[in-house]
C-alpha cells in the first residue's frame, strides 16, 4: 500500500485548523509541507509561524518539500521540528551533496525533487546518498497543475535508477492516476486537489487506500 502525504498547500487556509484535526485520525503518512517563496516559483504557501503552528497542533509526522532557490536557511529553521522528510529542488543546488547532507543534520531522511524537464541520470551518482527522490508529476503551479501522463516513464525511469530509493509522486494526481503511478514505482503520493477538493476528506483518502 502507498504511503499518502496530503499537501496543505491545496487547503483551506482559513480552516487549517479544523483540517488539521480530520487529518490527525486518518491513514496518511506524514503532513505534506511546500514551501515556496517566489524565488524558485511564483508562488508564496507558508512561513515560519504558520509552520510552527501547524507542527504544535499536529502529532502527524511532517514532511518538507522546499521549492526554494536558497533552501539551506530553511533548513535550519525546521530542524527542531525534527521533520521526517525533506526535500531540496535538484534545480536550485550547485553541489547536491552538499544539500543532501545539510537535511541529514536535521534529522529527516535526504531527498531530491526534480521538476518534469530535469533529466536523472546526471543524478545517478547519488543513489547512494539519496533517501528519496520526488518526481514532479505536473509543473510546479502551472496551468491547473494538471498531471502530466509522461510522468508514469520518469516514474519507472526512477525506480531503476535509484532502487534502493524511495520513489515519491507530486503534482496533479487523482485516484484515476494513482494506481498508474503505483504499478510504476511511486511507494509516496502527494495528495492536493483530490482530498481537499472533496467536501468529505476521510472518504477521499480511504479511496486511495482501497
Amino acid at each position: 500500500m502507498p504511503h499518502l502525504h496530503p499537501s496543505l498547500a491545496s487547503a483551506n487556509p482559513l480552516k487549517l485548523g479544523e483540517t488539521l484535526a480530520i487529518l490527525a485520525s486518518q491513514p496518511i503518512s506524514t503532513l505534506h509541507l511546500d514551501i515556496e517563496d517566489t524565488s524558485f516559483i511564483s508562488n508564496i504557501t507558508f512561513g515560519m509561524k504558520t509552520v510552527n503552528a501547524i507542527a504544535q497542533a499536529s502529532s502527524v509526522p511532517l514532511s518538507f518539500h522546499l521549492m526554494l532557490a536558497n533552501p539551506f536557511p530553511w533548513l535550519q529553521w525546521i530542524a527542531p521540528l525534527r521533520p521526517a522528510w525533506v526535500f531540496l529542488h535538484a534545480e536550485a543546488l550547485a553541489n547536491p551533496a552538499e544539500g543532501l547532507a545539510a537535511i541529514r543534520q536535521t534529522g529527516a531522511q535526504a531527498g531530491l525533487a526534480f521538476n518534469p524537464a530535469t533529466p536523472l541520470a546526471p543524478y545517478k551518482y547519488l543513489k547512494d546518498r539519496l533517501e528519496g527522490v520526488l518526481i514532479m508529476t505536473s509543473e510546479p503551479d502551472g496551468a491547473g497543475q494538471d498531471f502530466i501522463p509522461t510522468m508514469r516513464d520518469k516514474i519507472a525511469e526512477a525506480a531503476t535508477f535509484f532502487p534502493h530509493t524511495e520513489i515519491w509522486a507530486d503534482g496533479g494526481i487523482d485516484i484515476s492516476v494513482a494506481p498508474q503511478l503505483v504499478h510504476a514505482g511511486a511507494r509516496h503520493l502527494v495528495l492536493g486537489r483530490a482530498v481537499f477538493g472533496s467536501s468529505n476528506i476521510p472518504q477521499a483518502l480511504r479511496q486511495f487506500q482501497e
